[in-house]
């Protein structure tokens, strides 16, 4: 249901968006494309592989590592899992429910930060 709102969200004339079920198909789409990613937008709550887990695989990879993260969640602010994805260094967190034009506000924030 997510992945379908994220299409409606940016539509292919804004965006071009790739979408997997779950973080270690993403992951492997990461690593395996010959096409270079501008943003990861995930949710912290995945199928298989947390958003923490997903974040650590890709800062881990040279390649990937400087991706900026965009990260949608209900989950709160204080716990565990919010508090370890903020120290990975994601660039943004939309809370749900997230209005359509707070998420593309964010995201095209975070596409047009300069480079740190």
């Amino acid at each position: 249901m997510l992945r379908k709102m994220y299409g409606l969200v940016f539509p292919k004339r804004m965006h071009e968006l790739t979408a997997t079920e779950d973080g270690r198909k993403a992951l492997a789409e990461l690593t395996e494309s010959a096409q270079p990613y501008d943003l990861i937008l995930l949710d912290l709550r995945m199928p298989d592989m947390d958003g923490v887990e997903f974040i650590r695989a890709v800062r881990g990879t040279d390649a990937l590592g400087k991706i900026p993260v965009v990260l949608t969640t209900a989950e709160p602010e204080d716990s565990d899992l919010m508090q370890q994805a903020k120290a990975l260094g994601v660039a943004a967190v939309v809370r749900k429910p997230w209005k359509p034009q707070e998420l593309r506000d964010v995201v095209q924030s975070v596409l047009h930060k300069p480079a740190a």
